[in-house]
């Protein structure tokens, strides 16, 4: 087996935004834990309450979590996680508190995906971007062939991609 990155698997966490400024999160990893540690980290484990009070806004206020699956460079499936996440209804509390139904995730994340791992230091080869994702509203196609993500973190804006979500985010699958 090649160790060529074209045609790998991963888990792609697509959070977008629009808003005054329009961007998009990509979460880009090879474990279904992966994506739980994110989540967890986002919504609860920020030390930064007002952070974590941000993520939870932006999250009531619309922005996309969508979790595409890719196997072998093909889109095979995609998970809403905003079904997942919910307004926890803290009686009295003054800030808006979400709850995770983990059981949920568990059942409608597959545990592993067919294919070879995409790994750390290497590109996300889709093999048909546009045609994959066709009906969707993914912003993961736009980026391609040109713009590929990466295993790890990235932030899209119009400027292109960054590293950005590296200084807010613990990651959960550290370079070696």
């Amino acid at each position: 087996m090649s160790d060529e990155p074209r045609g790998r698997s991963a888990y792609v966490l697509e959070k977008t935004y629009r808003g005054q400024v329009d961007w998009s999160l990509f979460f880009v990893y090879a474990q279904r834990a992966h994506i739980r540690a994110l989540l967890q980290d986002m919504y609860f484990d920020t030390p930064d309450p007002d952070e974590r009070q941000g993520w939870i806004d932006v999250h009531f206020e619309g922005e996309s979590a969508d979790l595409w699956l890719i196997e072998n460079g093909r889109r095979t499936g995609h998970v809403d996680l905003r079904r997942f996440i919910r307004d926890a209804d803290q009686e009295g509390g003054t800030e808006c508190e979400v709850a995770i139904d983990w059981a949920g995730f568990v059942e409608a994340v597959p545990a592993m995906l067919e294919g070879v791992p995409l790994r750390h230091g290497q590109e996300l080869q889709l093999l048909d971007a546009a045609g994959d994702f066709q009906g969707t509203d993914a912003e993961l196609p736009y980026l391609y062939p040109h713009h590929p993500v990466r295993y790890g973190m990235q932030l899209s804006t119009d400027d292109g991609l960054s590293d950005e979500p590296y200084a807010y985010f613990t990651d959960p699958d550290p370079a070696p």
